[in-house]
């Protein structure tokens, strides 16, 4: 009896990790898409970067309702499955890409709508225009994206992660290759180096249609799959999932996600007033960070996937939750002391202008001491949605990153004129208080019994 709870923890910790893994490299595969736009735009035109990686950050901020549908069908399946209720899953996956279609057009219309504010609140016009094209060569990625993780989820809830991985390794390969035809007119040939096509570079505008074309193969490679997994018998009116349940459930989790990513791309936009240096290193550093965070998001969505099995069994979801929590603050540790050993030679794979590289290296340090806090708080999320605790989160979110991290990252980067370092501390401060409350909400849900959703 003296091993058996250590027993379970290691058990726990192995099917954490087991599962993680593959969704963590999908997910490092699916930043990566970004990461290579910016590497290929760094090395061509600032303006082009500065443009573009606006234009990305108010794309991804367009993204968050679609992608909180998908994220409803965590507890959604997992639950339905924990119960063994496969059919109930099979309805809620169609139910959450109906919704994350209905949401797309109103969110890509007000995503591009935005761009004739940025002018207005002090951005520099000549980044508007590669802004704006890229927005809309991007446009069908914003709907391309949600139904790739809703797929992603599914098939998650189903132990299935390689699907998934397969697809972001494909999508990365017609990336490279694309997004160097249309933005450098050359074709790369691997070690072979590469060859001029003597095409004209499209600039932001071949770096999102570049996207996109990736985007499709992402999404088109799991659906393929999960088609074959489609139930063979009719599906039991029992089993309906309504969309309109799915909005209930995801719109807290959309709400949370605009909230946290609606903070990081205002303040990317805002670097742009700093000029095109302080926004290019800006988000080459940004990038780095949400690289980092994929694994988080690959352990979080793990830990949704167990404590979701462990609501619909019945079973307490505290063991599972917390370990996963563990896991995220763990991984993120060593992440920030890669951030603090090699800075310049990460910032230079983006860029060869001096100043983009100084300031970038310098914002590098401030990401390294957000690295826990940002695991921790992640992972939580990821715990809190397997548990069906939607709302919270958003609260949480709202309140940290908009009424302490904002306004502080405004008082210290233009109040105080710390430039792009300020709105980074700013920023540090908003994701340490939501990692402190989404860490004590889950200890208090989950010391008593959870019901399914």
């Amino acid at each position: 009896m003296v091993t058996s709870v250590p027993t379970r923890e290691r058990s726990e910790l192995e099917t954490i990790s087991r599962l993680a893994l593959p969704i963590a490299l999908a997910q490092f595969g699916f930043t990566l898409l970004g990461l290579v736009d910016v590497a290929v735009l760094g090395h061509v035109s600032a303006t082009d970067l500065g443009g573009g990686s606006i234009g990305r950050s108010i794309g991804f901020a367009g993204l968050a309702l679609g992608l909180g549908a998908a994220a409803a069908l965590e507890p959604l399946a997992a639950q339905a499955l924990g119960a063994g209720e496969p059919h109930v899953a099979w309805r809620a996956f169609v139910s959450t890409t109906t919704a994350c279609a209905i949401l797309w057009l109103p969110c890509t219309a007000l995503a591009i709508g935005s761009t004739w504010l940025l002018v207005p609140i002090g951005i520099d016009p000549e980044l508007v225009a590669p802004c704006r094209a890229f927005l809309v060569a991007h446009a069908p990625g914003l709907l391309l994206f949600p139904v790739f993780f809703a797929a992603k989820t599914f098939l998650q809830a189903h132990k299935r992660t390689w699907p998934a991985l397969v697809a972001t390794v494909l999508a990365n390969i017609v990336n490279v290759v694309v997004c160097n035809v249309l933005v450098r007119g050359e074709l790369p040939l691997g070690p072979f180096g590469r060859m001029s096509l003597g095409t004209r570079s499209l600039g932001a505008f071949g770096a999102g249609l570049a996207t996109t074309v990736s985007s499709c193969v992402l999404t088109g490679v799991v659906l393929v799959v999960i088609l074959r997994m489609r139930p063979r018998t009719p599906v039991a009116p029992t089993s309906h999932v309504s969309v309109a349940r799915v909005l209930r459930l995801g719109t807290p989790i959309g709400l949370q996600l605009l909230a946290e990513i609606g903070v990081f791309s205002l303040v990317a936009v805002l670097a742009g007033r700093l000029g095109k240096v302080a926004v290019s290193a800006h988000h080459i550093a940004i990038g780095l960070a949400s690289f980092t965070f994929m694994g988080v998001l690959g352990i979080s969505g793990a830990t949704a996937v167990r404590v979701g099995h462990a609501v619909g069994e019945g079973r307490s979801p505290r063991r599972a939750g917390l370990i996963g929590i563990a896991i995220g603050a763990g991984f993120m540790a060593c992440t920030s002391t890669f951030f603090l050993t090699w800075p310049r030679p990460l910032v230079a794979l983006f860029t060869d202008d001096p100043a983009i590289t100084e300031l970038g290296v310098s914002l590098l340090a401030i990401a390294a001491a957000f690295q826990l806090f940002d695991g921790i708080q992640g992972v939580a999320a990821g715990a809190l949605r397997g548990a069906g605790d939607v709302r919270f989160a958003f609260i949480a979110n709202v309140g940290a990153h908009w009424f302490v991290g904002f306004p502080l990252a405004l008082v210290l980067g233009f109040g105080m004129h710390q430039g792009a370092r300020g709105l980074w501390w700013g920023l540090l401060a908003g994701l340490a208080l939501v990692a402190g409350l989404l860490l004590w909400r889950f200890l208090v849900i989950s010391k008593r019994s959870v019901e399914r959703v």
